[in-house]
C-alpha cells in the first residue's frame, strides 16, 4: 500500500455510537427536575433564615450579657452606683454607661468607640444609628420623674427591690443610649424597643446581670398589671 494511503487510513476514526438502550433528557423530564429542586429551595429557605436569625439573636444576646455583667462591675467599683445614660450623665459631670463601662469588656478609654461595631451592636439591628441597646432610664430618675436637682430613686442596685426581674437594658430602637419606659401608658408607646428584632421576641438584661430572650408583652402589659422596667413594680 502507497505511503499516502496508509496515512490516510491512519487517521480514519468510527463515527460515534450511543451505547444501547442510552436516552437523553426529554425538555418536559427537565422541567420535571428543575420544578422539584424550586420546591425544595422554597422549603429550605425559610428553615435557613430562621437558622440565621436564631443565630443573630444568640449573638445578641451574649453582648447584653457582657454589657449586663460589666454594669454590674461598675457598680461594684463605685459605691454601687448605676451607670448613667445621656439622659442625665452629662449634667452630673459624669460620662453616659457606654464609656463608662468599656474598661470592664476590654476596651481602652480613647477605643471605647470601637465597641459600637463589637459588643454594643446587635447584628439584627439593621439601623445606622449607633445604639443598638438601651438603658432604663428609671435609675436616673427622682420621685417626680425629674434627675435635676433632686436624689434618685434607685440609683444604686441595693435600692432595687428586686435585681432579678427589674431590667437594667434592653435591644434599643431609638437613637439614644436610653429607654424611657416612664413615659408608657400603652403598650404602643413603646416604640423604642424593637418587639420583633428576635422571632417576636427582644433581648433584655437585668439588674442582677442576667439576659434573656422574652416577649415584650411579658416586660410591659398594663393590662394585667406587668411592668419589669419599674423598679417598684417589677414582679
Amino acid at each position: 500500500m502507497p505511503r499516502s494511503s496508509r496515512r490516510h487510513t491512519s487517521g480514519f476514526r468510527k463515527p460515534f455510537r450511543k451505547p444501547e438502550g442510552y436516552r437523553g433528557f426529554t425538555l418536559v423530564e427537565l422541567l420535571v427536575v428543575i420544578a422539584i429542586v424550586a420546591t425544595l429551595a422554597s422549603l429550605l429557605l425559610p428553615a435557613l433564615s430562621h437558622a440565621r436569625a436564631s443565630a443573630r439573636g444568640v449573638q445578641c444576646l451574649g453582648n447584653l450579657r457582657q454589657i449586663g455583667l460589666a454594669v454590674r462591675m461598675y457598680a461594684e467599683d463605685h459605691d454601687d452606683e448605676l451607670p448613667r445614660s445621656q439622659h442625665s450623665a452629662f449634667t452630673h459631670g459624669q460620662v453616659p454607661w457606654g464609656r463608662s463601662v468599656a474598661s470592664y469588656l476590654g476596651a481602652q478609654p480613647a477605643q471605647w468607640t470601637n465597641l459600637l461595631r463589637d459588643v454594643y451592636r446587635c447584628p439584627s439591628d439593621r439601623r445606622t444609628t449607633p445604639w443598638s441597646y438601651g438603658l432604663n432610664v428609671y435609675f436616673e430618675l427622682g420621685p417626680d420623674d425629674d434627675y435635676v436637682g433632686k436624689p434618685e430613686t434607685w440609683r444604686r442596685t441595693t435600692q432595687v427591690p428586686r435585681p432579678v426581674t427589674t431590667i437594667a437594658l434592653s435591644d434599643n430602637n431609638s437613637a439614644a443610649d436610653h429607654i424611657m419606659p416612664n413615659f408608657w401608658v400603652t403598650a404602643a408607646d413603646a416604640v423604642d424597643v424593637p418587639k420583633q428584632r428576635h422571632i417576636s421576641r427582644s433581648n433584655f438584661s437585668f439588674v442582677d446581670g442576667h439576659a434573656s430572650v422574652r416577649r415584650f408583652e411579658d416586660t410591659f402589659d398594663p393590662g394585667r398589671q406587668v411592668d419589669a422596667w419599674n423598679p417598684a413594680t417589677a414582679p
